[in-house]
């Protein structure tokens, strides 16, 4: 398949960025009856049998073209790209708010960037590590809720840290992929690297089964989500390595700062009570370090429980 034109491309990047921003708000309804683990294997497994079917559909040639060392790749994308940015999203929402988390993600750009700069060689100017600086400064003002007291450990939000972490994941997935996506096609490497990081998050999700309440699997808002997220997200995943492989990551990440608008918004309409006057003005302090870091493009056993009665797992 040829790659998108940059106009095609940008156009699905952003689509995709925003498709994303929905994801914190609507997690949290399915949260109320799914345990984050569980909620993430059945997305993924259901969104892994709905790429699988696209790609039979072109027929096996580029699949039986693999190599053990092509699989070594698509293993390390689906291992940092689903089992650690995807399932540890979801326990990052469980843990923090809507809000927090997709401000948060407003940071993606910055970790692509740095981790470009270091692994694929970009060379950052000195406005673009003011970029950086700004938008660390936008994590710590949501992190600490604009409180430096709130720096103290037992004031912090186990969550936001999650969040980071899982944005660490989804870099290492955009980046590295850059360097596979020259070699495999954006839906064959999202296909084989999504089943193998899938079968990753089938036993951990079993496995931490007893630290949350049990599932409620006859819940129609769950299924309604999960069915969003696997097929729409599916998708999402295919069209996002269409705009790398066209663009570039850094580039591409730079549509991330559209998650924090939707997503800030959409929470403010799905949740209550509505997000703190801090949490605007954190998202745009995010989003403004970000556009600085590329306003040019660079150069050459504990038991987790859900807060008493189920409902206020929704709570912003």
């Amino acid at each position: 398949m040829p790659a998108l034109s940059q106009t095609r491309a940008y156009l699905a990047l952003f689509l995709v960025a925003a498709l994303w921003g929905s994801y914190p708000a609507v997690t949290k309804l399915a949260l109320v009856d799914l345990p984050p683990f569980v909620l993430a294997a059945v997305r993924c497994v259901l969104g892994s049998a709905f790429l699988g079917m696209l790609l039979l559909r072109r027929g096996l040639r580029d699949l039986r073209a693999l190599t053990p060392g092509d699989l070594k790749d698509f293993a390390f994308l689906g291992f940092s790209g689903i089992l650690i940015s995807t399932t540890f999203t979801y326990v990052a929402i469980y843990l923090t708010t809507a809000s927090n988390a997709v401000i948060l993600q407003a940071s993606t750009p910055v970790i692509v960037a740095v981790g470009a700069r270091f692994y694929l060689g970009e060379r950052l100017r000195p406005i673009q590590w003011l970029g950086v600086a700004v938008s660390a400064a936008g994590m710590v003002l949501v992190v600490t809720r604009g409180q430096w007291t709130a720096l103290r450990l037992s004031n912090l939000h186990a969550g936001d840290f999650i969040v980071i972490f899982s944005l660490i994941g989804w870099s290492a997935y955009t980046i590295y992929g850059e360097r596979v996506l020259r070699l495999h096609s954006p839906a064959l490497v999202t296909t084989v690297s999504y089943m193998l990081g899938t079968l990753m998050l089938i036993p951990v999700a079993v496995a931490t089964l007893p630290l949350f309440p049990p599932p409620r699997f006859a819940s129609a808002t769950a299924w309604a989500v999960v069915l969003y997220q696997a097929i729409l997200g599916a998708v999402a995943h295919v069209w996002w390595y269409e705009g790398v492989r066209a663009v570039g990551p850094s580039r591409s990440a730079i549509f991330m700062n559209v998650q924090p608008l939707v997503g800030v918004l959409l929470a403010a309409a799905l949740l209550r009570p509505a997000p703190s006057p801090t949490r605007p003005n954190a998202a745009l302090r995010a989003a403004d370090g970000t556009r600085g870091a590329h306003c040019a493009r660079p150069r050459g056993g504990c038991t987790l429980r859900h807060p008493p009665g189920r409902a206020i797992a929704v709570r912003e």
